[in-house]
């Protein structure tokens, strides 16, 4: 076969992109590292329907896989908490006593942005599988709901020089029956990095 002086040979786009992430693998791998964690903070929202607003201690777990520098995929459970507020109190009207217990199963994909070798900014955005339980007093008879609604929150991550480090994040819950919910929590963390 006769090839003509100035021809090229071209080099396939998918033998390209393999060479590439064979290249990456090392560093990408690098930074790859399994966490996990147990935090507490605060929970709050409200309902303006029945002009109910509340707030309870809340309680948190949840485990994580970060690859790269950027991107991870998180799961965990949420404890709530119970928050109790008074509705229907006006003069001459029977006051109830209204106690929502709520907690609920989560996944997000987590963002991240070093902002320096000990801090990393986080978003996450993912779905939750709540259970929520209402209790009316003076009548004893629960009223049980449960939903899949989306999460996202906010934070910071103090990763610090050891494998210990601490989070701060807020979260918004999309929660359907309630016109605002946000948790606020801080977290002691533990990774596993590997590769490194």
């Amino acid at each position: 076969m006769t090839r003509l002086p100035n021809s090229r040979r071209t080099v396939p786009p998918a033998l390209l992109a393999l060479i590439f992430l064979l290249l990456e693998a090392p560093a990408a791998l690098a930074e790859t590292e399994l966490y996990g964690g147990i935090g507490i903070g605060y929970s709050t929202f409200q309902v303006d329907s029945v002009n109910f607003e509340g707030s309870a201690y809340a309680t948190r777990q949840f485990v994580g896989f970060t690859w790269g520098d950027y991107l991870g995929v998180e799961t965990g459970y949420i404890n709530f908490g119970t928050v109790n507020d008074r509705i229907l109190d006006q003069p001459g009207q029977l006051t109830l006593n209204n106690g929502i217990e709520t907690w609920g199963y989560n996944l997000s994909l987590v963002g991240r942005y070093p902002l320096n070798s000990e801090l990393h900014a986080i978003a996450k955005l993912g779905m939750i599988r709540w259970d929520s339980e209402a209790t009316l007093e003076p009548f004893p008879l629960p009223v049980k709901t449960d939903g899949d609604d989306i999460l996202w929150g906010v934070g910071l991550d103090f990763r610090g020089s050891s494998r210990v480090h601490f989070r701060v994040e807020g979260e918004f819950v999309n929660i359907e029956f309630a016109d605002s919910w946000w948790v606020l929590t801080t977290s002691l963390m533990y990774s596993f990095p590997f590769g490194r």
